[in-house]
């Protein structure tokens, strides 16, 4: 593990300075018309640092492209799905838990947050589905916000480890075994699953959703999960080691509660791990309003995991690494913004200030990384649909949607305004 990380960082650094190399005659030439501080601001922001992260973590992901395998375990465990107006989904997911390829029994906990629609009824008309291995328990948790409806759900728990899953996220048939495999070999704290669009072909909107999960979001996690060090145990399907929770004091009052909590098992000293071949699908928004504002959450949840943990205060030192990253992402967010998309705008009109022979290199190590990341995701044999139009949009279009609602998130956290329950 340590190896492959050094030789990923020289790797990253090589690339890093043959970009130099060519940025101090660009930045030279620009002096003339900007002010410095300005110019090396943008150039860090846009060319250099992302070129470093980007290569570092394709070097990594090559480095680590063979696949762990686990033996299987039929340890008994719980699944708990906390739905607030879920009627839509929720008998979806449960019949997903339900049909598992699992070796141990499985104890279903769902629970209600104070529901006003049909969910409550739709749970019950479930309850009389359990099998002999697969037991469902409704529990009505009336303190509105998903922080309280798990943490009611965590007393209840009586097996050494359970999974979280959405209630609009349902379960590939041998999801619960791999993760559950994953887990209890390698004794980490918590596992994220492999998450993909449940609904990529509703709109425009979640045809690019679908490449951000298949491409961008899994580079990342198969990154951080290489060396223990996940930041992100999404709440939408992860496995988690009930005593490691419980002394982390649970779910934590916040927007992104499941980062806030991932945080805090990294910084106790416990591994974190993510897991490919353990794969759900998510209901993902569907018009750019519920895009806009889950991102802006994600941006919250980010800066409230930041805040519970700064990076120095990490237990490891591959979780430091990996949130003086998640830092930097702020900045680079308002380098894109203010710098970028200018420099684009500029380029249209013909003057190549910021977009340039630095920024094509800089996109062509993100293709790279994109490309190994599709090949690693078709040799699993999972089912994804693709749309040429939604990959152009998702290339040209995404990262300009995304870091405009992150700045946004960033935002409302310096203000220290609150957010909603989901």
């Amino acid at each position: 593990m340590k190896r492959k990380f050094i030789l990923s960082s020289c790797f990253s650094l090589l690339w890093l300075a043959i970009s130099l190399f060519f940025t101090i005659g660009w930045a030279c030439g620009l002096s003339y018309i900007l002010p410095n501080f300005y110019i090396w601001w943008v150039i860090i922001g846009i060319a250099l640092l992302p070129g470093f992260l980007m290569s570092m973590m394709f070097f990594s992901n090559l480095l680590n492209w063979k696949r762990k395998h686990y033996p299987d375990t039929d340890e008994d465990t719980t699944v708990v799905i906390c739905a607030r107006n879920e009627e839509k989904t929720i008998t979806r997911t449960i019949w997903a838990i339900l049909n598992q390829q699992y070796l141990g029994h499985i104890r279903l906990l769902v629970v209600d947050n104070a529901s006003n629609d049909n969910t409550r009824e739709k749970i019950y008309d479930m309850l009389n589905c359990a099998l002999p291995c697969r037991s469902i328990e409704y529990v009505y948790c009336e303190q509105e916000g998903k922080v309280h409806a798990l943490n009611t759900a965590l007393c209840m728990i009586d097996t050494p480890h359970f999974i979280t899953v959405d209630a609009d996220t349902y379960l590939e048939q041998n999801a619960v075994q791999k993760i559950m495999n994953h887990i209890v070999a390698e004794d980490a704290a918590c596992v994220a699953g492999n998450l993909f669009a449940a609904n990529t072909k509703a709109s425009l909107i979640t045809k690019m959703q679908n490449y951000d999960y298949l491409l961008s979001i899994a580079s990342v996690k198969r990154f951080q999960g290489s060396y223990a060090s996940t930041l992100v145990a999404q709440g939408t399907f992860s496995a988690y080691q009930t005593g490691a929770v419980c002394q982390a004091g649970g779910w934590q009052m916040s927007l992104g509660e499941d980062i806030v909590l991932t945080y805090n098992l990294l910084a106790l000293g416990k591994k974190s791990g993510y897991e490919p071949e353990a794969v759900g699908y998510t209901t993902v928004p569907q018009n750019l309003y519920g895009f806009y504002n889950q991102r802006k959450r994600w941006a919250i949840g980010m800066i409230e995991g930041l805040k519970s943990v700064p990076p120095w205060k990490q237990g490891r030192a591959y979780p430091r690494y990996f949130a003086f990253v998640n830092l930097c992402i702020i900045y680079l967010d308002a380098a894109f913004l203010f710098g970028f998309v200018p420099g684009v705008i500029l380029a249209f009109s013909g003057y190549f200030y910021f977009v340039g022979l630095l920024t094509l290199l800089t996109l062509f190590i993100g293709t790279l990384l994109f490309l190994s990341m599709y090949l690693y995701q078709k040799q699993l044999h999972i089912p994804f649909q693709n749309s040429f139009l939604g990959f152009v949009c998702f290339l040209l279009f995404f990262q300009t949607l995304q870091s405009t609602a992150a700045m946004h998130g960033y935002c409302i956290r310096a203000l220290r305004r609150k957010g909603e329950w989901k």
